[in-house]
């Protein structure tokens, strides 16, 4: 008889902690575009990131969601609420790069914040934006497609 195999899955939030000097808070999207940029540079794969923000929206901690190929990465609620609800996060920017270059968000990215929107009202963390980023330039979902956070809109 064989032994049993043992399956660990790790996942892994980069936590800042308190004591964050006022002014930091992340209140625009080029803030936000900016600090995930500072993240997956160089890269040439999607990879799709959570800014964990608290109650003044400063950022607590951040987690790499999925680090896919050059033209997809596979997101769930579930691994973007993970992280939040393990620090304490009131609320989450959610973003990823397009390696291609072109910031126009896909169908398939209007799709995820739909969902990811709903699964936040449900915990109690709102999803302030969802954010496509290339070297150069960035789209902010909620200021292009507004009612794509809206409850009707689902």
């Amino acid at each position: 008889m064989s032994a049993p195999i043992a399956m660990v899955r790790e996942v892994v939030v980069r936590y800042r902690g308190a004591g964050r000097r006022a002014g930091e808070a992340i209140r625009r999207p080029d803030e936000a575009a900016a600090f995930v940029r500072r993240l997956i540079a160089g890269d040439a794969r999607e990879h799709f990131v959570a800014l964990l923000l608290d109650g003044r929206h400063r950022p607590i901690g951040y987690q790499v969601v999925s680090v896919g190929t050059a033209t997809a990465s596979l997101v769930h609620p579930r691994e973007v609420f993970q992280g939040a609800v393990g620090v304490g996060a009131v609320a989450v920017i959610v973003a990823h790069n397009h390696p291609s270059g072109d910031p126009r968000p896909s169908t398939e990215d209007l799709d995820v914040t739909r969902r990811l929107v709903s699964a936040g009202e449900v915990l109690g963390i709102q999803v302030l934006d969802s954010l496509v980023v290339t070297e150069g330039a960035h789209v902010s979902i909620r200021e292009e497609r507004p009612e794509t956070f809206t409850a009707t809109a689902r």
